[in-house]
């Protein structure tokens, strides 16, 4: 009778697979998709806030390290045009975008 196939997971090689520099090329390539996505749908009132988006790449530190990339607007208005105020309609851009991904 012939031997089954078995197959032991490397933790360690799987956790090395997710911070590897492929999986950051990865990460970084969705978030710029998701970027290009908030920049078009991104309210153009004087520009600001459309300009200010970047994307950060690199590996989460601490127990299980991971590839991650952050989309980021830093516009001084970034928060009232994703939730709104009294006074700004709340335009949810990030939100959108991150629901259509």
């Amino acid at each position: 009778m012939a031997r089954r196939a078995t197959f032991r997971t490397n933790y360690k090689g799987v956790g090395k697979i997710l911070a590897s520099t492929r999986m950051q090329d990865q990460m970084e390539d969705r978030a710029k998709r998701l970027q290009a996505v908030c920049e078009a749908g991104a309210p153009e009132d004087t520009g600001t806030y459309r300009r200010s988006f970047r994307v950060e790449t690199g590996v989460r530190q601490g127990k299980s390290p991971r590839a991650q990339s952050k989309l980021i607007n830093d516009a001084r208005h970034a928060t009232l045009v994703e939730w709104g105020s009294a006074r700004t309609p709340r335009y949810r851009v990030m939100g959108r975008a991150a629901g259509s991904a």
